[in-house]
């Protein structure tokens, strides 16, 4: 194996036991907070004094960076200019986003007082002094951000895992601590102290590993023009996809309250675990299949080799093959999980979040979103593997930004003006939902186009027989469909509107109509899909053929 191939395998190991600990941490302190106090912190104060201000003011610096070669000084005079130019250019991180520190605290002290719709004075000191403490955990953080870009440009990823490990468990104990001795009139801001806690910790380990090593900025020398250049139009960028990526932190905090932004970060802190944890290490291998796939074809081509209309079918096939995997996990979370979100609430969160409908029924229709994502980020794979033209990756932004305009446009209505049922947070899930719809028709149309347009003169296959491949059969769906309208009632009659323990008849009674459906889905699954079930098993046992070792045998 090479070396940038094992260092790849061990941050995909090691990113994925940092999820599963951040989860286990953050399940941690949602039981000991309320949904107020929780959309305070986790949505409105890490927006704008700690997201906002370290994805500004870094994320540039990083893309930028880590495009250019680790050089550690050593070689011709020219060489060693350069790199302490480069330097220059990483040390330059600090300043920018300190200055974003500055604007955030400054935006924050003087709309505080906005934020806090009670009016109570020592509310009003708890979410100030709060969203202080939020600023100085990002500018101690960012005084680190040089040792971070180190590590990500030697691809070091057991010091930066190292570091976020130990500060998300200190962080989240340190939370807890406050929460439970703290006081009840200081909620907000032991968040905050966590949070400088995490800062302290990432930065002292960074520091302890990468010190030594480090080069300090040199004044007498200029910044490297080129990096610069590429880090401001990075920078630039991130602004865009900050836009995107916290559209919704961005409408709660302008529209609805801090117990609704607590309601929504809980069931984005549940619901989104399946996405992380399951679907997407599933996509990062999909991508560099279909990518592996696709330079085959492309190499049969160039030497005309008459199999490469075989290879097209192998794409298409394992193609076929992974949305529909995913897809039927997606569609188990949200038959099932969106009918027992309120016994999942009360096992990991406690009684307090368990006895909340509208945390129930935000966390349901987070369950119901995790199968539009699990499309989504399949498909979207496929695109991001075979996309190579300028024009193709061109469109796919082009794409996204008109469905980000869709966003902003649908959210602040599906919030403020649904109906009953959709309004609120669930409102806001719904415009999610609708972003990944518009996102997943677009890559199906992409993956579709490229299938027909890889065929040449060949026939190329009925599009009715590709999406009959691609989706669940009819009887499977139907199935899905009663499991869900018997569990929901099941739900109704067992558990609405009564106060129960977990451990009682009819949550035992909801829970066993739950199995009763998965034993039947399952039944059906085995009966109807021999097909899937078949390919899905050659697709995993199949064993990558050693090009190296047959080419030379071959000489």
């Amino acid at each position: 194996m090479e070396p940038s191939t094992s260092v790849a395998a061990s941050g995909v190991m090691y990113s994925f036991l940092l999820r599963i600990l951040s989860f286990t941490l953050s399940q941690l302190t949602i039981r000991f907070v309320d949904p107020t106090t929780l959309g305070k912190a986790s949505i409105r104060l890490e927006l704008i004094c700690s997201t906002t201000v370290l994805f500004l003011g870094r994320e540039g610096f990083r893309l930028g960076l880590m495009r250019v070669a680790n050089g550690s000084g050593s070689g011709s005079d020219d060489k060693r200019l350069k790199a302490k130019r480069v330097n220059n250019v990483t040390w330059l991180s600090v300043p920018v986003s300190l200055f974003f520190t500055i604007v955030a605290l400054t935006v924050h002290l003087s709309t505080y007082r906005e934020q806090v719709s009670s009016g109570d004075e020592d509310e009003l000191d708890d979410y100030r002094l709060a969203g202080i403490l939020y600023c100085i955990a990002s500018a101690i953080e960012i005084i680190s951000e040089p040792c971070m870009i180190e590590c990500l440009r030697g691809m070091d990823v057991k010091v930066r895992c190292k570091a976020e490990a130990f500060a998300a468990i200190g962080k989240s104990l340190g939370c807890v601590f406050l929460l439970t001795f703290g006081g009840r009139k200081y909620n907000a801001a032991s968040f905050g102290l966590a949070q400088c806690l995490y800062a302290v910790i990432v930065s002292s380990v960074l520091y302890k590993e990468k010190g030594v090593s480090l080069e300090w900025p040199s004044f007498n020398v200029k910044f490297d023009s080129a990096v610069l250049k590429l880090c401001i139009m990075f920078c630039l960028q991130s602004v865009f996809k900050h836009l995107l990526t916290d559209g919704d932190r961005i409408v709660l905090s302008m529209i609805l309250g801090a117990y609704d932004s607590g309601v929504y970060a809980m069931a984005s802190a549940y619901g989104g675990m399946a996405s992380r944890l399951i679907f997407q290490p599933l996509e990062e291998n999909g991508r560099m299949l279909f990518s592996n796939k696709h330079a085959h074809i492309m190499r049969a081509k160039e030497e005309e080799k008459e199999d490469s209309c075989k290879l097209v079918d192998g794409l298409e096939n394992t193609y076929c093959v992974l949305i529909k995997f995913v897809l039927y996990i997606g569609l188990v979370f949200a038959t099932f999980g969106s009918n027992y979100t309120t016994v999942l609430l009360r096992i990991l969160a406690g009684e307090r979040w368990g006895s909340n409908v509208q945390a129930a029924e935000a966390l349901s229709a987070f369950c119901i979103y995790t199968a539009f994502i699990a499309l989504n980020g399949m498909t979207e794979a496929f695109v991001y593997g075979v996309a190579k033209s300028g024009f193709e990756v061109g469109s796919l932004a082009v794409v996204h930004g008109l469905v980000g305009l869709v966003f902003y446009i649908a959210a602040p209505l599906l919030v403020t003006h649904g109906t009953e049922y959709i309004s609120g947070t669930v409102g806001l899930i719904l415009a999610n939902g609708l972003c990944m719809v518009l996102r997943s028709a677009y890559s199906l149309y992409f993956a579709l186009s490229y299938f027909e347009n890889a065929r040449n003169n060949a026939t190329p296959t009925p599009r009715s027989r590709f999406f009959r491949k691609l989706f669940p059969k009819p009887p499977i769906i139907a199935v899905f469909v009663s499991a869900y309208i018997s569990m929901r009632h099941s739900r109704d009659y067992f558990m609405g509107g009564k106060q129960l323990k977990f451990l009682s008849i009819e949550t035992a009674s909801h829970v066993g109509v739950g199995i009763v459906c998965l034993v039947i889905l399952v039944g059906f699954v085995f009966a109807f899909e021999r097909d899937f079930g078949h390919s899905l098993k050659m697709m995993v046992s199949v064993r990558p053929r050693n090009t190296g070792s047959s080419k030379a045998k071959a000489d």
